[in-house]
């Protein structure tokens, strides 16, 4: 093979640019930084961490203090490299050795200063901007050790500052929960942190084998619901919660205990899955891991006799299908029906199927009477890249509500919202339908869905 390339070297990279970069896969910088301290303390293996706010001529900052081992000279050169790190990629949540450092990505005024101590000698650095470009010098340690540990501070721009001041506890209960209750101590400017425990009527532990990897579980059945906020799968690595899912059986489950089932997944295992932000993973191999915990959680909460008869598949085949079919039957209604040859009077209009993806159905020619509506069915499709929360599929004679629309992941949780949802969305398309059919005004649009559902409504479990 003739050798083609020549001068060769090593590429560069402006290293701002990067950590800004980096930055933007986090939803919130403020939180990123709590999140990123709290996870280096628990791969170091700290029991306490000390959390302090503060504002010192003019600088709002966060500090954080743990009692883990402290850092020795390679560790320390290491940590001050942009992305290597000497931890454990198989072990605990960090492996990039970029997210102490990524805050200057944000704020530019910022100065991130690390002292650690391993009870032999103390080292600290500074990360900052200047002239563009970000840099790391050596400094002389402030903090006083009195045994290991590793002390981070963070200067922050104001906003962030007192974003933290009001939302810091939650975010530490909603991030490290299981971290505490594992033994961690953390506190907030002198205050300990109270991690949720809730009461329970009734706990199972096991383990779900799934291509080659063990998933530990708790399952809980609590005595008062989780925080709206949360849902009924917590995925944790060493007590940070990785991702929460709402269970895919959530309708079958009888509504008192839509939030009262909680578990925890030790997910350990998945952390080649990780993504750098620790607070997901990547969805495509993930999504079949949830699938074997939810299979088995489904068979404890039918064991324990916490299902409906009220599925979403009664709902739709049994409820909504005859709603609407009923409905359909009403010669008022019936030029709505996109499965019966409805014609109105005018010069000819193109017919073009519809398909998965929604396209339009138009109408022939002449004044023919209307035929007898044609079956009327509903399917779910779980489409989360589509926008549309639900379209005609004309080749296979349903309507398509869209069960990966974060409207439908919404309501999904209530029985009542979700029928309200479903029943929405099949008027919507009906009536955009009828639009092709008979032209109408958005305020004439509006009172026909307004008047669809009312006739709907006693037919439904509203």
């Amino acid at each position: 093979m003739s050798q083609i390339e020549y001068d060769e070297q090593d590429m560069e990279f402006d290293n701002l640019h990067t950590i800004e970069n980096f930055t933007g896969i986090y939803e919130d910088p403020a939180t990123m930084v709590v999140e990123e301290s709290l996870s280096n303390s628990l791969d170091a293996g700290a029991s306490n961490v000390d959390i302090k706010t503060e504002i010192n001529s003019g600088e709002s900052s966060v500090s954080f203090l743990d009692d883990g081992p402290g850092m020795n000279a390679s560790q320390f050169a290491d940590y001050q490299v942009g992305s290597r790190s000497a931890k454990n990629k198989e072990i605990g949540l960090g492996f990039a050795g970029i997210g102490s450092k990524l805050y200057a990505g944000k704020y530019h005024k910022t100065k991130i200063i690390t002292e650690t101590f391993n009870g032999k000698k103390q080292l600290a650095c500074s990360f900052y901007v200047k002239d563009g470009k970000y840099k790391v010098a050596q400094r002389k340690p402030l903090h006083k050790f009195t045994k290991p540990g590793t002390f981070y501070k963070v200067i922050l721009s104001d906003e962030d500052y007192y974003y933290l001041t009001n939302e810091l506890d939650r975010i530490l209960i909603d991030q490290f929960n299981g971290a505490m209750l594992n033994g961690l101590n953390i506190t907030v400017n002198d205050n300990k942190i109270k991690a949720w425990s809730p009461a329970t009527t009734k706990k199972q532990t096991g383990t779900v084998s799934f291509r080659g990897k063990k998933l530990r579980y708790n399952f809980y059945l609590l005595k008062d619901d989780f925080p709206q906020r949360w849902k009924n799968l917590n995925y944790q690595i060493m007590g940070k919660t990785i991702d929460r899912k709402q269970l895919e059986f959530i309708n079958e489950v009888k509504a008192e205990y839509h939030q009262k089932i909680y578990v925890t997944v030790d997910a350990l295992p998945l952390k080649f899955l990780l993504k750098t932000d620790k607070s997901s993973f990547i969805a495509r191999k993930f999504r079949e891991y949830n699938k074997a915990i939810t299979k088995e959680i489904h068979s404890i909460a039918k064991g324990l006799s916490l299902l409906s008869n009220n599925t979403p598949n009664k709902l739709l085949n049994n409820v909504l299908t005859k709603a609407f079919a009923k409905l359909l039957s009403d010669p008022k209604y019936a030029w709505l029906n996109p499965h019966a040859t409805i014609l109105t009077p005018g010069p000819k209009q193109p017919s073009t199927r519809g398909t998965s993806t929604g396209s339009r159905t138009g109408c022939g020619t002449g004044t023919r009477r209307p035929t007898t509506p044609r079956g009327f069915a509903i399917a779910l499709s779980d489409s989360p890249n589509d926008k549309r929360d639900g379209w005609l599929d004309i080749q296979n004679n349903t309507t398509v509500i869209n069960v990966g629309h974060p409207l439908y992941l919404k309501f999904e949780s209530s029985t009542t919202t979700l029928q309200y949802h479903y029943a929405r969305v099949v008027v919507s398309v009906l009536v955009l339908f009828g639009s092709t059919r008979k032209p109408m005004t958005m305020q004439e649009a509006t009172e026909l869905q307004t008047e669809m559902l009312t006739k709907v409504k006693d037919e439904l479990w509203l």
